[in-house]
């Protein structure tokens, strides 16, 4: 892959760094840093599904707009987490530890 996905296009420098070295690290930490963008990320789309709802939207309509499933489209609204990362909260006594999965 050449160039990233389009959310990701100002990225695109990393690639394009001359030093080898310096590519390397800089990749490294962007790297180690997902975790927390992917968190900040769903943080925003939260907050985005819960406005929506807030103006009257169902989450049937946000499911729409968003590509997912209406029960999903309610999770997020909530705060809910699925798969995995809900796997881990219920290991750690996290919020989703009674939430049905």
């Amino acid at each position: 892959m050449t160039t990233p996905p389009s959310p990701f296009e100002n990225l695109k420098h990393l690639a394009e760094q001359d030093d080898a070295e310096r590519r390397a690290m800089d990749v490294s930490a962007a790297l180690r840093a997902i975790p927390d963008l992917q968190k900040w990320l769903r943080e925003i789309r939260q907050g985005a599904v819960q406005e929506m709802r807030d103006r009257g939207a169902s989450h049937a309509g946000v499911a729409k707009v968003i590509g997912t499933s209406r029960a999903r489209a309610q999770q997020i609204a909530e705060g809910r987490a699925t798969g995995k990362r809900a796997d881990d909260r219920r290991d750690e006594g996290g919020p989703d530890a009674s939430a049905d999965a």
